[in-house]
């Protein structure tokens, strides 16, 4: 429905993880949408749920709407999608997700994101979520993907892998992930420089997160204030989309909570 409706997609996380044979199962759903394809996104969810072909509500979790100036800057919008079957389906639409330099997708299947863009999705402050990057690493290298060396964690294959990448692409890498560097010259610190970048992604994704989190709260005690106010409530999700960004406005919620620190 979404290439009929010409709204330019890539699944990823978790179901891109069971696509790969990384993960069996997942609850939810997560989706780049391209921030050009918003707009058109935004109005799809209108149709599907007025034609009644789904319920499309947003859900109650910190999120900012389905806006290209909200979701082009690092927001996700997190909705609750519910089938004929009255199956609910929780759902994430990225417009600029989480440590994702450039978008690519799966050689073999483009409507999943690649291996090396999952990886970098997965490099969260959840331990959970790290033993797929080490998997998804590992196929991509067997699939030809030289990038896996950007996301291994086992010093041996990584030792062992990185002579197929050819010398004109080390200092990219070396860019990329710095301790790449000890490789040749002080394998022996590998493993514990591992640990240490480890600790460092989980870091800077918690402390990514808690500027959202944190901006979502203060807005959100503003306009909780509303007499009679209620979070979704049991509307249409035209209705639920303009209340959301008559909100966003009226009570400050920032188009782009890391204007200011995100290097930092």
């Amino acid at each position: 429905m979404l290439h009929d409706a010409e709204i330019d997609f890539a699944i990823t996380s978790g179901q891109a993880c069971v696509y790969f044979g990384v993960q069996q199962t997942t609850r939810g759903s997560d989706w780049i949408i391209a921030p050009d394809g918003l707009s058109k996104l935004k109005y799809w969810l209108t149709a599907v749920n007025a034609a009644g072909t789904f319920a499309v509500s947003y859900r109650s979790v910190c999120g900012a709407p389905v806006e290209q100036q909200f979701l082009g800057n690092g927001w996700t919008s997190h909705l609750l999608v519910t089938d004929a079957d009255s199956d609910q389906h929780p759902v994430d639409f990225f417009g600029k997700p989480p440590r994702v330099i450039q978008l690519d997708r799966d050689g073999s299947e483009p409507d999943f994101a690649s291996r090396n863009v999952v990886a970098r999705m997965k490099k969260t402050d959840r331990e959970k979520d790290w033993p797929f990057v080490v998997a998804l690493a590992q196929q991509a290298f067997t699939a030809g993907d030289l990038r896996a060396v950007l996301h291994g964690t086992n010093p041996q294959w990584l030792m062992e892998s990185w002579k197929s990448v050819p010398e004109s692409l080390h200092d990219d890498f070396f860019r990329q992930r710095p301790l790449l560097r000890l490789v040749n010259s002080n394998p022996d610190r590998l493993r514990r420089a591992m640990a240490i970048e480890k600790q460092l992604w989980m870091s800077v994704n918690r402390q990514r997160y808690r500027v959202y989190q944190l901006a979502w709260k203060e807005f959100f005690r503003q306009w909780r204030r509303e007499p009679e106010f209620s979070w979704p409530p049991d509307l249409p999700f035209s209705d639920q989309h303009l209340l959301l960004v008559n909100a966003a406005r009226n009570y400050g919620l920032p188009e782009c909570p890391l204007s200011d620190s995100a290097r930092q």
